[in-house]
């Protein structure tokens, strides 16, 4: 099994969720109204008047096979929304109840 963490500009909400359910993903745990700014380019979404933009994040534990997919899916949305932010990170799960 692996976690996957993803964090995203709450505009691309729809897209995301478009991705995990055409992939058949059910379970997550989702955060809204999440402030942050890139490591690279890209706007600050920090929830103020000056930056009103916010993030959304999903983590996700799910079958190994499947998490090249749902990168690359991810890595095609970002490609056409580069500006908005997203990020994603997997790694193992060691066990699980």
């Amino acid at each position: 099994m692996k976690s996957v963490i993803i964090f995203y500009a709450q505009s691309l909400t729809a897209d995301v969720m478009h991705i995990l359910n055409s992939m058949s993903i059910r379970g997550y745990s989702k955060w809204n109204d999440m402030t942050g700014r890139g490591s690279v380019d890209g706007e600050p979404h920090l929830g103020s008047h000056a930056w009103p933009a916010l993030n959304s994040g999903i983590m996700i534990v799910m079958e190994e096979e499947k998490v090249s997919s749902l990168f690359d899916k991810l890595r095609e949305l970002d490609k056409r929304t580069s500006m908005q932010g997203l990020k994603a990170y997997s790694w193992n799960i060691e066990d699980q109840l």
